[in-house]
């Protein structure tokens, strides 16, 4: 958290457009508050969800993350699976048009969701998820002799929140208010 504000920071002295993080900035589903959640409710303000990790299932961990003002992109890796095995990408809008949709699961209900698995060994594919205001793409890389039942895994570990949960709590904790859906619109 410390090491988002740094970022913060050193992208506005420094004139930077993006900051990456590695350990140490997990974008977590129960730290809404924190830091890197702020960062990434404001790389993409007309977004409703924004992704976060909700649990590291065994051989999972974090892998870095860019945030911008065009958007946010984190990955996981795994000890099979690979490194970049699973990137996620926030963005405004998406092109789930290769896609099939697929009913929602039990933390993706009010969104549609569309898929397209392309190969089973190694595993690829993707996975859409789209809201008022944003999208959010799963893009599955694995190393080839993996499982492809590792996708649940990685499924599980992933989540996200409603951009008002972080809006709320910067409201309750910090007396400040974040511009974009929910809110005051952005200025420009």
């Amino acid at each position: 958290m410390r090491r988002a504000a740094l970022c913060v920071a050193a992208a506005i002295a420094l004139g930077a457009s993006s900051c990456t993080l590695d350990r140490g900035g997990e974008p977590l589903c129960a730290q809404s508050g924190d830091s890197v959640m702020v960062l990434e409710a404001q790389s993409v303000p007309s977004a409703t969800r924004l992704p976060c990790i909700a649990e590291f299932p065994i051989g999972w961990g974090f892998g870095g993350m860019v945030v911008d003002d065009t958007g946010t992109t984190l990955w996981l890796s795994h000890d099979r699976a690979g490194f970049h095995a699973v990137e996620v990408e926030l963005s405004s809008s998406c092109d789930v048009s290769s896609g099939v949709e697929v009913p929602p699961g039990p933390d993706e209900v009010g969104m549609q969701v569309f898929q397209q698995p392309t190969s089973l060994d190694p595993y690829t594919g993707s996975r859409w998820l789209t809201f008022e205001g944003g999208c959010i793409e799963y893009r599955y890389r694995f190393a080839p002799g993996s499982e492809p039942t590792l996708v649940i895994e990685a499924d599980r570990a992933l989540s996200t929140l409603p951009r008002a949960t972080i809006v709320g709590r910067i409201r309750k904790d910090l007396d400040l208010t974040l511009c974009g859906a929910g809110a005051p619109p952005c200025p420009g």
